[in-house]
């Protein structure tokens, strides 16, 4: 099984649209994350966590994530690549089979994770503007938020599954 996903990547002028990509395979279990540098084997660190301390039932596979970064975005940076954590989880947990979703390739989600399960979502009229330009759904559960090609509330996602809870980030 393969899969994509829209977030952002902020800086200082203003959110870009990055691409994650995945694949699960029949190999040896475990989850990798490719693209961030140092910064990915604690998000990967975080997500298993989350993961386990729900009980979360993962099927015994190779899970690959990859974060498509170009060299024009600059050095990664820590209060940036934060915001990649949300969306990583759920392509992750969709890769696993435990989202009720079809697809995700026409979604953008973003947002950091907290080990607690708190997710923050920088949210903005900015972020909303790449749902339209880009024709994608918003996956997200702060509420309040419209986009024209529609929101997907995570919290419906996640319902039967686990307890997240959300709140907005100014950025």
């Amino acid at each position: 099984m393969e899969t994509q996903l829209q977030t952002c990547y902020f800086t200082k002028k203003g959110p870009f649209l990055i691409t994650l990509f995945g694949y699960a395979t029949k190999s040896v279990p475990g989850l990798e994350i490719n693209g961030l540098g140092k910064y990915g084997k604690a998000i990967k660190e975080k997500i298993v966590f989350v993961t386990r301390s729900r009980q979360l039932q993962i099927p015994l596979k190779r899970f690959v994530l990859n974060v498509e970064m170009t060299d024009d975005l600059g050095d990664l940076e820590t209060n940036s690549v934060k915001w990649l954590e949300y969306p990583l989880l759920l392509h992750y947990w969709f890769l696993a089979g435990l989202l009720p979703i079809s697809k995700l390739d026409n979604c953008l989600a973003v947002g950091s994770l907290s080990p607690s399960g708190l997710v923050e979502e920088p949210l903005n009229p900015s972020v909303l503007s790449l749902c339209e330009d880009f024709k994608l759904h918003l996956i997200a559960s702060s509420g309040g938020w419209e986009s024209p090609c529609g929101v997907i509330d995570g919290r419906d996602l996640f319902s039967g599954l686990t307890e997240l809870e959300y709140k907005v980030k100014a950025v």
